[in-house]
């Protein structure tokens, strides 16, 4: 028997990639948050899509700096994607307190996570306004993978992607 869903429609879209979302102030300061909202809507040119609530840190910088990074972890990152999805970075620094190395990225100001096996770099092409989110719409720049764990263009099962299935559950990738 099917059941009704009538609140968090979402979670029937799960389970999604868990990853660290970052961004940066037009003075520099690097930002970083949890997430797991994103796709990507096109191959050729390639564009990713990443919602984010239009009440975040993040959604802020994101909207002046037109920017920001997908970084890719594996589940040795588990305890700092926890810590970035509960506080926010308008007066924590959340680097410092997640344990987090940030690496200079290859073409955006936006910062690189060290140790995520992967990381899609991306301007903004389009914003469209969805419900208490913004989908921002991302022209990939630059995307790149550590080989150990992507073969194929395919995530090995050593990778261990962690996997959100909603609420505080995660899963990885096997």
């Amino acid at each position: 028997m099917l059941k009704q869903i009538k609140s968090d429609i979402y979670h029937l879209l799960h389970p999604k990639m868990a990853f660290f979302l970052t961004s940066v102030s037009k003075n520099d300061k690097p930002n970083v948050m949890t997430c797991a909202w994103a796709t990507p809507v096109s191959e050729e040119p390639p564009v990713v899509i990443v919602c984010v609530s239009k009440e975040s840190y993040t959604a802020e910088l994101i909207k002046q700096t037109k920017e920001f990074v997908i970084n890719i972890p594996t589940k040795k990152l588990l305890g700092a994607l926890w810590i970035c999805g509960k506080i926010s970075g308008r007066d924590t620094d959340k680097f410092k307190r997640a344990g987090l190395k940030i690496i200079k990225a290859k073409k955006v100001k936006s910062p690189v996570i060290d140790g995520c096996v992967g990381h899609i770099e991306c301007k903004v092409w389009k914003t469209v306004d969805a419900g208490e989110c913004y989908a921002f719409f991302g022209n990939v720049i630059s995307a790149y993978a550590d080989e150990k764990y992507m073969r194929n263009g395919l995530w090995t099962k050593e990778a261990e992607i962690p996997l959100h299935l909603g609420g505080a559950r995660i899963v990885y990738f096997r």
